[in-house]
């Protein structure tokens, strides 16, 4: 629900809507690179694999983990590969079925953020990693960079979260 109060020359909007907390990790590194993370969330997960092995030759990127968000059409992509934030930034923006809003955020924040605890229910579940010959540069470990946000969603869960959970998932 958005109010609109307008006093003389001046308007005052306030805006309520149920939120939830959740936990993310954010791309960038202490070494100020980043890695790749994708948040995709059109089209079917066929597509989308396909898409990330494309991008993966592309740019000669190394393993690539597809993680389930929970949605139809929701999956999360991870690459441990260091890259700067021109090279991040130009790799999501040429890669089908990213969702546009993420995209927009991270512009504007000048790192890119994905939740790794539930939503509603809705946990992250590993799918698949798409190998390679080229090596990672970098590890989960790596990231220290964690955010604690609220998000539109109806909802409450756990907000904490250990390493461990999100390492575990690569190990496969």
């Amino acid at each position: 629900m958005i109010l609109k109060l307008t006093i003389g020359k001046w308007r005052f909007t306030f805006s309520m809507a149920p939120t939830t907390r959740v936990v993310g990790v954010n791309s960038n590194l202490p070494d100020g690179k980043h890695i790749l993370m994708w948040d995709l969330d059109t089209g079917s997960y066929e597509m989308i694999k396909q898409e990330l092995l494309y991008i993966q030759r592309t740019y000669l990127l190394p393993n690539i983990y597809i993680c389930k968000t929970g949605r139809k059409h929701g999956y999360h992509a991870f690459c441990f590969k260091k890259v700067t934030w021109r090279t991040c930034v130009a790799i999501l923006a040429a890669t089908l079925y990213l969702d546009w809003n993420y995209y927009k955020y991270g512009i504007y924040r000048g790192h890119f953020t994905l939740r790794v605890s539930p939503k509603h229910a809705r946990h992250i579940t590993y799918l698949e990693t798409l190998r390679s010959a080229y090596e990672e540069d970098c590890k989960p470990q790596n990231l220290q960079s964690w955010v604690m946000y609220e998000t539109l969603q109806n909802g409450w869960h756990s907000n904490k979260i250990e390493l461990k959970i999100f390492e575990d998932a690569f190990k496969r």
